[in-house]
């Protein structure tokens, strides 16, 4: 990720309608899937500026992981210290010690995404939680993803088929931002079309309070669907998946 981009994140992940609609899913699927406690371990890969540890913590203590120092130095702002550097493939954690693991858009910055899977599923117990959320389908490609690093975006199989491949049992999977997907198509393209800097940025910009506020109900109901039905298409997905138990 572009150094400056972290600035943008501190500043925005707080009260962005994206980064907030995103917390409020993850905090009800992990509250469908195992429900709060503070006697869990949580690890948070690829933690960025730390603004999810908050929501996180309803679920067990909560060490955060970035490659990046300069993510942690912003998670240190915040008044968060339980944050190490590491690498997503190489966490660096005692064999199955861990209770659930978050990598909230990691798995499309690293080079070799399965191997950060099979990490995840290394550190878990058996039994263990893993819940990731990543870009959605690779012609919605643009500067956005250029300025953040991405190496991939996902379709809904192609997640589900390499969390298999890492050892997963994948449970539920859905698309997320449906309803605003043709708009973002439309203004990425013409993003695209248009572009004059030669140096990308992302499109996290500051929007009047009144957008952000509906943007954010918008994706309030689209989260009240997903709780009966999986999106067929979307800008965003959103996986839960266990290590599976040992054979009796």
């Amino acid at each position: 990720m572009e150094l400056l981009e972290y600035q943008n994140l501190y500043q925005l992940e707080d009260t962005y309608w994206w980064f907030v609609a995103r917390r409020r899913l993850v905090y009800e699927m992990l509250a469908r899937t195992c429900g709060p406690s503070s006697q869990r371990l949580l690890v948070d890969i690829g933690c960025g500026t730390g603004a999810n540890a908050l929501t996180l913590a309803a679920f067990g203590k909560v060490l955060l992981l970035d490659h990046s120092p300069e993510a942690l130095r912003f998670c240190r702002l915040r008044g968060l210290h339980s944050a190490v550097v590491c690498s997503a493939e190489s966490v660096g954690l005692a064999a199955n010690s861990v209770d659930i693991v978050t990598a909230l858009d990691v798995l499309e910055h690293v080079d070799h995404d399965i191997a950060a899977m099979r990490e995840a599923c290394r550190i878990l117990k058996p039994g263990g939680v893993l819940l990731v959320t990543v870009p959605a389908f690779g012609f919605l490609w643009s500067e956005h993803d250029e300025a953040l690093h991405h190496r991939r975006r996902y379709t809904h199989w192609e997640l589900r088929n390499k969390l298999t491949l890492a050892g997963f049992d994948v449970g539920r999977s859905t698309y997320f931002i449906t309803l605003l997907f043709f708009p973002i198509f439309l203004l990425r393209f013409w993003q695209g079309i248009v572009k004059k800097d030669p140096y990308p940025k992302s499109s996290l910009v500051l929007l009047p309070r009144w957008i952000n506020r509906l943007l954010e109900r918008l994706l309030a109901v689209e989260r009240w669907i997903c709780r009966w039905v999986n999106l067929p298409f979307g800008v965003s997905i959103v996986a839960v998946a266990r290590k599976p138990l040992p054979l009796a």
